[in-house]
């Protein structure tokens, strides 16, 4: 499996960043995790539960 390891890493860095209670680019993060999810088809599952999160939090904050 060939593995993109620049979106892995970014998306891990805000994940951290979120973790400790910084606000990040919810889109940015969803949209990462959706290009994950077609270049590493074995994570897939997570990537798609990063989305649902990222997108129910961006909706929240929009409303």
């Amino acid at each position: 499996m060939q593995y993109r390891w620049e979106e892995i890493d970014r998306l891990a860095e805000l994940l951290e960043a979120e973790a400790s209670g910084q606000s990040i680019d919810q889109t940015l993060a969803r949209d990462l995790a959706e290009r994950l999810t077609e270049l590493c088809p074995d994570i897939a599952r997570t990537m798609r539960r990063v989305m649902d999160r990222c997108s129910q939090t961006a909706t929240a904050v929009a409303a």
